[in-house]
């Protein structure tokens, strides 16, 4: 019997072991390629605190040996931990902090949620969040305005947010626009529209120049998962363990969405990934990934750039909140090396279904 339950413990080890490393090698796969590999990428920390406690349980055995097992792909993806896992956040030198460029990026959810009940019981408005943090440089995606909404025309929103006198967005829609929005305290001097698929999904790019120096943002929305509520609330009894046989057909339809959204997200990343290659200029990208930083995309995205949540951050930092399950990053600042990251952020704010997530830059001298 104690054999049996060995071998047991075993098989599962490799189980666990090999889940773990196709999570991180699906940093390196195009989705095209092998289209399931990337739901392994999106279970990256449960399947690392698995192999982890696996290593405990061999560590206080006898066969202290076949923590090896779980060892191996943990030091084989050893960087992908900095990226969902931090500890100390770095706070910038008070010489530096006139200089520096606080960056901010949220997606906004349409703004549905602008009056909101925090957690503390206070109703907060987005628009007085916004002016709070006084950022310099903003980018939002799911940024909507509306015609018919008195709070949410285009020249009330634009003076909700005068602080950022200079804007760009690209829209798509009549009596309504959605689409991503950069404002900054800098004047933007070029605007390029660099893909739009027809819903909220688009990414921008604009030239800045902040005192002598000319920098491009790139303010990216990446094709959405899209799912529904019904798909939500399935995962979130998954969690509680209230599911029954009637739920496959929510299964099946996750598993499509998930499918269909990575091979549209690769080919947005391929004109995005080509087009900051090719910048003439030293860039700061911000926006919703739509996939984790284990992801193709996240990789292809972020090239030699460096990630402000890895560089400043602390903690899990994560910013999708879907309930129980909210354990996903896929909001990030990547910036090129000319810069330092200080103070990364994501407060606990609800105000979408998103956390905003924030730094400051500091532009290092030669």
């Amino acid at each position: 019997m104690r054999k049996f339950f060995r071998i047991t413990i075993i098989l599962l080890n490799i189980i666990a072991a090999v889940s773990l490393a196709l999570a991180c090698l699906c940093s390196f796969i195009n989705p095209k390629t092998i289209w399931w590999i990337g739901f392994f990428g999106l279970a990256y920390m449960y399947l690392l605190v698995i192999n982890v406690g696996f290593i405990v349980f061999w560590v206080c055995s006898r066969k202290k040996i076949l923590a090896v097992i779980s060892l191996i792909p943990i030091l084989f993806g050893w960087s992908f931990i900095g990226r969902n896992l931090q500890l100390f956040e770095k706070k910038i030198p008070e010489e530096d902090m006139d200089k520096s460029i606080q960056v901010l990026s949220f997606n906004v959810q349409g703004f549905w949620q602008r009056n909101a009940k925090q957690p503390d019981g206070t109703i907060l408005n987005i628009f007085d969040y916004i002016q709070e943090k006084d950022p310099d440089i903003l980018c939002m995606q799911e940024f909507m305005i509306y015609r018919w909404d008195k709070e949410l025309k285009a020249e009330n929103v634009i003076e909700k947010l005068k602080q950022t006198p200079y804007y760009h967005f690209e829209l798509y829609g009549e009596d309504y626009g959605s689409g991503v929005a950069t404002f900054s305290k800098y004047p933007i001097i070029h605007k390029e529209l660099i893909y739009f698929d027809n819903t909220t999904n688009s990414c921008v790019c604009s030239d800045l120049l902040i005192g002598a120096d000319t920098v491009r943002v790139y303010n990216i929305h990446l094709k959405s998962v899209g799912l529904q509520r019904e798909h939500i609330q399935f995962l979130d009894n998954v969690v509680k363990r209230e599911y029954g046989r009637s739920d496959l057909r929510a299964v099946k339809a996750i598993i499509r969405q998930l499918s269909v959204s990575s091979f549209e997200r690769e080919e947005q990343v391929k004109i995005l990934s080509s087009h900051i290659a090719n910048s003439p200029y030293p860039v700061i990208i911000c926006g919703d990934f739509n996939d984790p930083p284990t992801s193709y995309s996240y990789r292809k995205v972020r090239g030699n750039r460096k990630d402000a949540f890895v560089e400043a951050g602390s903690g899990r930092s994560t910013t999708f909140d879907i309930g129980r399950i909210a354990s996903l990053r896929i909001d990030c600042i990547l910036y090129s090396d000319i810069y330092k990251a200080y103070h990364y952020e994501s407060p606990r704010v609800v105000l979408s279904d998103h956390f905003p997530v924030m730094c400051r830059l500091v532009k290092q001298e030669k």
